[in-house]
C-alpha cells in the first residue's frame, strides 16, 4: 500500500470517527496501531468497525470490504458494521439486519450512517439516539 492510500486511510478514519461520535453521542476514536484483526475505530460498545476509504466502490470490492468486516467482528465476537466512502459520494453503512444469523453479503442492509444507527445501534445498547443538531427532529424537540 502505498504512503497515499495509507494517509487517506488514516483521514478517512478520522473523518467517519468524527461523524459517528456526532451521530450516537459516543466518543469514537481512531484505533491508532492496528493488527490484522483489529477494528479500525473504538469506542461503539458491542460492533467492530471496518473503515473504508477509496476512489470508488463497485460491489465486488464491497463485498469483499464486507467479508473482511464480518472476520474480524468474529475474532472479538461483535456485531460487524461496515463503513465506506468513495470519492465525492457520502459515506454508507454495510450491516447485517438482526433477524438473520446469515452473514453473506447479499443478505446486508445499505444505508447512510444515521439510518444504521437509528434502525440498529440503539439495539444493541438500549439507548435511544438523540436527534442530531439542525435535524427537523431536533427542531420538533426544541419547541
Amino acid at each position: 500500500m502505498s504512503g497515499m492510500s495509507r494517509n487517506k486511510g488514516k483521514a478517512g478514519e478520522r473523518e467517519l470517527a468524527a461523524l459517528l461520535t456526532s451521530i450516537t453521542g459516543q466518543t469514537i476514536k481512531r484505533r491508532v496501531r492496528q493488527h490484522d484483526g483489529d477494528d479500525d475505530l473504538m469506542g461503539l460498545e458491542g460492533w467492530s468497525i471496518e473503515c473504508k476509504r477509496y476512489a470508488t466502490a463497485k460491489p465486488a470490492q464491497i463485498a469483499g470490504w464486507w467479508a473482511q468486516a464480518v472476520n474480524q467482528a468474529s475474532v472479538s465476537q461483535l456485531t460487524p458494521v461496515l463503513f465506506y466512502r468513495a470519492n465525492s459520494r457520502p459515506w454508507r453503512a454495510v450491516w447485517l439486519p438482526a433477524c438473520t444469523a446469515q452473514t453473506s453479503y447479499q443478505f446486508t442492509i445499505e444505508a447512510d450512517p444515521l439510518a444504521w444507527w437509528l434502525m440498529e445501534g440503539t439495539q444493541l445498547n438500549g439507548q435511544v439516539p438523540e436527534p442530531i443538531k439542525g435535524s427537523q427532529d431536533a427542531q420538533e424537540r426544541e419547541v
